[in-house]
């Protein structure tokens, strides 16, 4: 089994499988800054339900980023601690390769060109490109979206994630399509992911490995509080 961690987003999510396997998933809608209080009981819940069911953890898997920097920061800092304590090997997976996953997870018989959206404030989208199998076509990018610069090329195309709704009606010369579904990057979208990079023996420093935030963190003080951008 591996223990698979995503918090990203304001969702938050556990899961526990191998594989095509999924012994067990859990998730919850975490507020700003919750992520740490939502996490935790998830895990341990799980890690109990492994053991109870003689499951040999082999690996813990956490979401790589992008995405909010202090939901990385605190999956990650568990992920760490439970790798460095059961000594086993840490995997990062990339969010939106995650969220990709859960689209075509929904849309099994889609054949369009896929956009992963996570929403980055204003009009930024954290965003890449892959085909209809999965396959990446372009690297993770943090994209202010405009009417005079669509996505949308030839072809079908369809959008999704909690940044796509920035591009409803956007490119109103373009035919594209919103997954009707509210989609989150969720932990047991990772299972096979992981899975497939532990094959790989595709390890990341447990000690020195750092998500990828794609921005730097800015911090800004306004009436006496710090706020993030």
């Amino acid at each position: 089994m591996i223990l698979c961690i995503e918090t990203a987003t304001s969702h938050c999510s556990a899961a526990l499988g191998w594989d095509e396997e999924l012994l067990a998933s859990r998730s919850v809608s975490a507020p700003e800054g919750g992520h740490a209080a939502a996490l935790a009981p998830m895990v341990e819940e799980l890690l109990s339900l492994a053991k109870a069911e003689g499951k040999q953890l082999r690996a813990i898997a956490v979401s790589a980023g992008p995405g909010s920097y202090t939901g990385l920061r605190i999956s990650t800092s568990l992920a760490k601690g439970l790798c460095l304590g059961m000594q086993l090997p840490l995997i990062a997976v990339d969010t939106l390769t995650i969220l990709t996953a859960g689209a075509r997870r929904l849309r099994p018989e889609t054949q369009a060109t896929l956009h992963p959206m996570l929403d980055a404030r204003r009009m930024e989208v954290y965003t890449a490109t892959f085909d209809a199998a999965g396959a990446r076509l372009s690297e993770d990018s943090a994209l202010v979206l405009e009417a005079k610069q669509s996505l949308a090329t030839e072809g079908e195309h369809l959008f999704f994630g909690d940044g796509a709704l920035k591009v409803k009606g956007l490119w109103r010369e373009r035919h594209y399509e919103l997954l009707e579904e509210l989609l989150y990057p969720e932990a047991k979208d990772m299972v096979a992911l992981a899975t497939k990079l532990y094959e790989a023996e595709a390890f990341v420093d447990t000690a020195y490995w750092t998500p990828n935030y794609l921005k730097e963190y800015v911090a800004v003080v306004a009436k006496n509080k710090v706020l993030q951008r």
